[in-house]
């Protein structure tokens, strides 16, 4: 895990350095994950404009966007597509606030993981646009950096042929890069919250095996196989697999 420090973006890594199944690595400096990036310093920008970004992935829904807008960067290109898909809770960064930790429950959690890679307008522009080297480098984002860049992560990872147990643990080093906030929002809560949801409020708050295990069961049960799954929700065939690798991986 790279994780490259700023000021006031949490979760900000390289998800290069892994290795595939055959040896060869994923490229650093390609593809990002993070969590939002509008509270950038002035040296958190310059920091930024460092790493040769080029495209700014965002899955927040219209109204988190709009109360935490990204900044503007000149040689950044933007594309904003909701990746939550059509489950009934807001997200706590959107209307939800305090409600969301009180109400959703950690099953609740596994359904809304398990459901997430299909049919999903923002995961399938996410999947063409690596497609192509001219979009990368390319950061991809939601609030905290956790589920719906989990999920992201986890099918670009997926079609680079990384191993699924390196990718449940770029998932779970999230726990360690999150703690900070956690807490102070725990902190900031504690006085209206009992017992059970301040469990459930960490539960949620966490990045867990059960999570995004949900999706990967999802997606055999559904296609039978995980190399069945990208052909078929994202039209990577062996062909476009093998070239996406070509561009994203070191020999």
């Amino acid at each position: 895990m790279k994780v490259i420090p700023f000021e006031a973006v949490y979760n900000f890594r390289d998800m290069g350095g892994y290795q595939t199944k055959d040896g060869r690595t994923v490229k650093k400096g390609l593809i990002y994950r993070s969590a939002a990036l509008g509270k950038m310093t002035m040296a958190d920008k310059e920091r930024f404009e460092t790493l040769g970004v080029k495209t700014i992935f965002d899955y927040r829904d219209k109204h988190e966007a709009q109360n935490n807008p990204n900044p503007t960067f000149l040689n950044a290109r933007y594309i904003q597509i909701p990746a939550k898909g059509n489950h009934a809770f807001e997200m706590p960064t959107n209307t939800g606030g305090q409600s969301f930790y009180k109400v959703v429950s950690p099953e609740m959690f596994c359904d809304f993981y398990a459901q997430m890679p299909f049919n999903n307008a923002s995961f399938k522009e996410l999947m063409a646009t690596i497609q192509n080297p001219e979009n990368l480098g390319l950061v991809h984002h939601c609030a905290v950096g956790k589920d719906r860049t989990g999920i992201g992560g986890a099918l670009i990872l997926l079609a680079l042929d990384v191993p699924e147990e390196i990718i449940m643990q770029d998932y779970l080093d999230t726990n360690e890069l999150l703690r900070p906030m956690v807490d102070r929002m725990a902190q900031a809560i504690q006085k209206d919250f009992n017992d059970r949801e301040l469990q459930q409020f960490y539960a949620l708050m966490s990045a867990r095996e059960d999570y995004l295990q949900a999706a990967f069961d999802a997606m055999e049960v559904r296609y039978g196989s995980k190399t069945a799954f990208l052909e078929q929700e994202f039209g990577l065939t062996q062909a476009k697999r093998e070239q996406l690798q070509a561009n994203c991986l070191n020999e």
